[in-house]
């Protein structure tokens, strides 16, 4: 296909040469004409001749005039592209929070977008022209130039300048910035090369990542104990010295006054000044602007710590001199708040004018946040200590000044029973129940014990090497009586090959299968049949007692070693709900496991295993 010019030309080359055929033409009619009639014919030849040539320069003006006319048209087009072009390219420039340097071969800066002007402080009018070299710091530059200048001549047309080292800018105030920069080259048609640099301050983001790094470093001390007082000491220390020149806690601890805890600075006169501010309790009526944030609940920012700020918010001229003395020029109030209580104020301050940042502030806060709960966290540990020796006491004075009451009652009611004639079955009843409930309360008295023993690890088992058949012939006869009793067929069956002993206290053992078989008989209607055995598997011996009782609805297997657990509308009366509890916890106690095997209206068997002997 033809261009437009193109066409433009052929149409006036075909003009011309259809001009001189016509002129040609002419001419030799012309010159028969002149033979013919003399000199009057060669006066008209000339005259046509002259007009010829007249149109053809008409003819040739013209289509110079539109040609030029097309050519100018196109390049105004043209250039009116460009200039968009430009235009939409330096509109999305200059909107770039990055910045955007073009420089020449001689590394002299053409254009300095808005962004670079925001990073470096410079306008554009004041680096048009000037060196390259104006922002990089001075140990970089003349390696920065021998980069650029490889660069030129490299194949590639772009590289990552931080994939080669790390990269700083300068700023117009003399500080250096880290920075992420990439550049690029565009070859011009006179072999000239154009380089754009692009570059991003990552100053902010560097000292977020080392801020996180470190919260996170400090933050792992809290989680070291769950001791109230070592925990508080953590917390006024997390801060500092990264984040803080000093810090105080104030801890609500009831009361009418927050108690306080100064930070160990390493600065004497400035430890010495927490010491004593932290000596006296802070008064929640003070004009102290802690009290302010312990009531709102709210983050607050003190820009400016001078001696006016201080008069007006200290109770008296000895705590105005204390708190002058730690030299605090800014300082963030943090509320500790955890569970939707404020807990304590941390106070942390900088002696320098250095201002607190945003990004600074949200660490801060999520310190706040961390140590809140690391407080509320150690208080409830500290509450669980109480209540758990307050139990402890409890079943201390349950285990030995009750249960001698106890006992005497049940030793009373046995002797009037045995006295009672066989005919006065009314008093004999009575009498049956009195040692029948002794013998339950004991019998609860002694589970809990047992609970409160396993909890706190300190379950007593003495492992010897004990016979198997004993312990399960003892556990099997404890029961022979109250089996016949209910109408349950209670059974033992004997491996056909000896079993090998266990190392375990047989005592506890045996208390494992009471445990097992009495809830078995409780759990077996009328007629039912309760099955003890025991056998050999790889290096334990397997105990276990079936029933064929109603059985254990499936989604209550995993709860039927929990404490005080039943199973709801099946749980005949007379049961503590911690037998399962205390035979898990002899079984793990002796290095076993036990589990349990159930189906509905089919019975359950408990299993559990013992380590054999050899």
């Amino acid at each position: 296909m033809f261009s437009t010019s193109s066409k433009l030309r052929l149409v006036v080359g075909a003009g011309v040469l259809a001009v001189l055929v016509v002129g040609a033409v002419a001419l030799v009619s012309t010159e028969r004409a002149t033979r013919v009639s003399g000199v009057a014919g060669e006066l008209r030849f000339v005259q046509g001749l002259l007009g010829l040539l007249l149109v053809l320069a008409l003819v040739l003006a013209w289509f110079a005039y539109a040609s030029l006319q097309d050519d100018l048209s196109r390049r105004e087009l043209a250039e009116r592209a460009l200039r968009a072009s430009e235009a939409k390219f330096a509109g999305i420039l200059e909107i770039a929070a990055d910045a955007f340097i073009s420089v020449d071969d001689q590394q002299r800066i053409l254009h300095f977008n808005r962004g670079a002007e925001l990073i470096f402080d410079w306008t554009a009018d004041e680096v048009m022209g000037k060196p390259l070299a104006l922002l990089i710091p001075d140990r970089y530059r003349r390696a920065h130039g021998a980069h650029v200048h490889g660069f030129g001549g490299a194949p590639e047309t772009s590289r990552q300048m931080a994939n080669r080292r790390e990269i700083f800018g300068l700023r117009r105030d003399g500080t250096e910035f880290p920075a992420e920069a990439s550049i690029s080259k565009l070859v011009m048609a006179n072999g000239e090369r154009l380089y754009t640099v692009s570059l991003r301050d990552i100053e902010d983001r560097l000292q977020r990542e080392e801020a996180q790094q470190r919260l996170t470093a400090a933050v792992a001390q809290l989680g070291e104990t769950l001791e109230v007082g070592v925990t508080e000491r953590s917390i006024v220390q997390l801060a500092l010295p990264w984040l803080a020149d000093g810090a105080m806690l104030n801890v609500v601890s009831g009361g009418s006054a927050l108690r306080r805890l100064g930070a160990v600075t390493g600065d004497p006169a400035r430890d010495v000044a927490l010491a004593l501010l932290a000596s006296t309790p802070l008064d929640l009526d003070a004009p102290a602007r802690v009290v302010d944030v312990l009531r709102t609940g709210r983050t607050e920012l003190v820009a400016d710590v001078d001696d006016e700020w201080i008069e007006a918010h200290s109770a008296s001229e000895v705590e105005f001199a204390r708190v002058r003395a730690l030299g605090m020029r800014t300082m963030l109030l943090l509320p500790l708040v955890a569970r939707e209580h404020v807990l304590g104020v941390l106070q942390i301050y900088r002696t320098s004018p250095r201002p607190y940042t945003d990004g600074e502030r949200v660490i801060a806060e999520e310190i706040a946040l961390r140590a809140a709960f690391a407080l509320d966290n150690a208080r409830l540990y500290e509450t669980a200590q109480q209540a758990t020796s307050a139990r402890d006491h409890a079943l201390g004075v349950v285990s030995h000044d009750l249960r001698n009451p106890i006992s005497a009652i049940g030793m009373c009611a046995r002797a009037l029973l045995q006295s009672i004639p066989p005919e006065e079955t009314t008093r004999h009843d009575l009498a049956r129940t009195i040692v029948d409930s002794t013998e339950l309360t004991q019998r609860m008295i002694r589970d809990l014990l047992d609970v409160a023993s396993i909890e706190v690890g300190r379950l007593s088992v003495e492992r010897r090497t004990e016979p198997v058949g004993p312990i399960l012939e003892r556990a099997v006869g404890l029961f022979t009586g109250d089996a016949a009793d209910r109408g349950v067929a209670l059974t033992l069956a004997t491996a056909s090959t000896a079993l090998p002993s266990v190392i375990g206290d047989a005592e506890r053992l045996v208390q494992v299968l009471a445990n097992l078989i009495g809830n078995a008989l409780r759990h077996t209607q009328r007629g039912g049949t309760v099955g003890v055995s025991a056998h050999r598997t790889d290096g334990s011996v397997e105990f276990s007692v079936s029933d064929t009782g109603g059985g254990i609805p499936p989604h209550a297997m995993p709860l039927i070693f929990d404490r005080y657990w039943t199973v709801k509308g099946n749980a005949p009366k007379g049961g503590t709900g911690l037998g399962l509890a205390i035979a898990r916890g002899i079984v793990e106690a002796h290095g076993g496991r036990i589990w349990a095997e159930s189906e509905l209206g089919a019975g359950s068997t408990f299993r559990f295993t013992v380590p054999a002997a050899g």
